[in-house]
């Protein structure tokens, strides 16, 4: 929908637009914003302010991730409504004000003195869950400063890496409110560190008239789901540790905090679809098995929050793999014989084939993944590959990206020359590719903290997401969706990717084309930002580069001139945003 929905191409008024969304909506459209009830740690915006459109009104107010006292402010008054549910339009932004990574943590949001949502800081569109309650921001105007730079946006926002601005819709039961009343909406600051991350509320009264509302009205009805080329997309984070040993929640793990904890931030303001604990096989320990698998089963809400059992092997000889399972009949098998904490003994460490075989007596359907492959501190031996287990690898995560050597983020500064991807898929291996956190700082779907184990790791791009293309959210489908390569990586935005060869999706193998015939690409994509350019790798080589200067969405079509029947061929695609936010799709080959 544009400005212009009216049969008579004549501008809408706020009366008809406020008749539109609850059309779409079925909920009633109130003012957000009237007047502020507590400033507590909240700053006040500056002479030269940094709306993200023209407000008309100066008055915005930031609240550190690091704020000890809560922000609140009344809304207009709620109208008598038939409706069930009532959206408060606000305009809100997210940010970083520092050019070094910051830790992460999230804001919790109150109606009326009752919990509605958590959310954190995003560069992009988002939709938020809570019990009966919601927030969906829809990002208007990103800001990115290059590596370890920053911008000056406004006299109160100096130093920002990046600040994303939009309208957002704050849905809640009626219940909650008298009519012809305001209601009050109450900000906290959840950090365990200080952080320079903040949110912002501006003032906007004329947000109706003046902002592409039906964004965000369309991003509330389709709950933030996405699609491309007609296929429904999902975004997890598979990868991720927690400071729990055992079933007692303690910090002797090499995360931080209780399992409990990161399944709750990956279901509330980690706004994932789907999830995976990987805890090392060391910290569940033998006794804690049953309890620590069944934790996905306890969190796991179909159609809505989906949980895969797993676990990290860490093998110290041969590299790091992750196991999923697709049901609840799992193990953990420990990388040491003995039990305990990995081990570079050879006698001592379980050999891979050791490890297939204890997964395989499960009777479970599992993947084993391999990840942060080129890292010198953690190197992956590429000589061990298991073609029905291993169908995945992880290209991007916190340690940065392991596509090929020199690739940004480089992540940590040592990594081995022939450990990448690259070398992998030249080696004949049909991985398909993902990416996720590999978090360590209770934050998953957005790791950024320095306050932990690896904390030189972190870096100015996202933690890492993985999107599946399935038909419904399903611990099956999702599962089915990874062990067919139906996948793609995302540096932490949900990027929309699709890629097809001859109309067939990424992951696919074609057989050898006849003599005459090329294989014909397709890319259609949809950016959380700005997108700069798209690459087309075929056998390791980039073959194709198209630019697209910050337009938001692409289609492209690639002829392949140099395929030959007689050699096999493998072709993805690497997306590449302003920001440097970036996605890789799975493979596909031919021959």
């Amino acid at each position: 929908m544009d400005a212009y929905p009216n049969k008579d191409s004549r501008r809408v008024i706020r009366s008809e637009i406020e008749e539109i969304a609850a059309g779409k909506t079925g909920t009633a459209l109130v003012g957000g914003f009237a007047e502020v009830v507590a400033l507590g740690d909240a700053i006040v915006g500056g002479e030269r302010i940094a709306g993200f459109m023209e407000t008309g009104d100066r008055r915005e107010w930031y609240l550190p991730l690091s704020a000890k006292e809560a922000f609140s402010w009344k809304t207009a008054p709620v109208p008598q409504s038939p409706m069930d549910r009532v959206s408060f339009a606000l305009s809100l932004g997210f940010g970083n004000g520092s050019p070094l990574p910051q830790p992460s943590g999230c804001w919790d949001v109150y109606c009326n003195d009752r919990f509605a949502v958590s959310v954190r800081v995003v560069k992009h569109s988002q939709f938020w869950r809570g019990e009966g309650c919601s927030l969906a921001f829809s990002a208007h105007r990103i800001e990115a400063a290059e590596p370890y730079g920053s911008l000056c946006l406004s006299s109160v926002l100096t130093a920002e890496s990046f600040a994303a601005f939009g309208p957002a819709l704050l849905t809640v039961p009626a219940a909650w409110l008298q009519s012809g009343e305001p209601a009050t909406i109450r900000v906290e600051a959840k950090a365990e560190a200080n952080s320079t991350r903040w949110i912002q509320l501006a003032a906007a009264p004329a947000l109706l008239e003046h902002s592409d509302i039906y964004r965000v009205l369309d991003l509330l009805v389709s709950e933030g789901r996405r699609r491309i080329g007609g296929s429904p997309l999902y975004f997890g984070d598979i990868h991720n540790h927690t400071g729990q040993v055992g079933l007692e929640a303690n910090n002797k793990g090499c995360g931080r905090g209780s399992r409990e904890e990161n399944y709750r931030y990956a279901r509330g303001p980690g706004g994932l679809d789907f999830y995976s604990l990987t805890d090392h096989e060391c910290q569940v320990g033998s006794s804690g098995e049953d309890g620590y698998l069944a934790l996905a089963d306890a969190y796991q809400e179909e159609g809505r929050f989906v949980c895969l059992p797993g676990f990290e092997f860490t093998s110290l000889l041969y590299g790091h793999r992750n196991v999923y399972f697709r049901g609840s009949r799992g193990t953990v098998v420990n990388s040491n014989r003995d039990g305990g904490w990995p081990t570079k003994e050879p006698a001592k460490a379980l050999t891979l084939d050791e490890l297939w075989k204890a997964l395989e007596s499960t009777g479970e359907k599992f993947l084993s993944v391999p990840h942060h492959t080129s890292a010198s501190s953690h190197p992956f031996s590429w000589d061990f590959h298991h073609p029905q287990y291993d169908r995945l690898v992880e290209v991007y995560s916190s340690w940065g990206s392991s596509e090929y050597l020199g690739d940004f983020p480089r992540g940590i500064s040592d990594r081995y020359r022939t450990l990448t991807v690259r070398d992998a898929l030249d080696r004949g291996y049909r991985l398909g590719l993902i990416a996720s956190s590999d978090g360590h700082d209770g934050h998953p779907g957005n790791s950024q903290s320095p306050f932990v184990k690896h904390h030189h790791i972190f870096h100015h791009l996202g933690s890492g997401l993985v999107a599946v293309f399935v038909d419904e959210l399903s611990r099956e489908s999702v599962f089915d969706a990874l062990y067919q390569r139906r996948c793609y990586a995302t540096t932490g935005v949900p990027i929309a990717l699709s890629f097809s060869v001859n109309n067939e999706p990424m992951g696919s193998e074609l057989q050898p084309l006849p003599e005459g015939m090329r294989p014909q690409l397709k890319v259609k994509c949809e950016g959380a930002n700005g997108i700069d350019h798209v690459r087309i790798v075929r056998n390791g080589e980039v073959v194709h580069t198209g630019f697209y200067h910050g337009e938001p969405a692409f289609s492209l079509e690639y002829v392949d001139p140099s395929y030959s029947p007689e050699e096999a061929a493998y072709y993805y695609v690497r997306v590449v945003q302003v920001d440097r936010e970036s996605a890789w799709s799975s493979p596909i080959w031919v021959g």
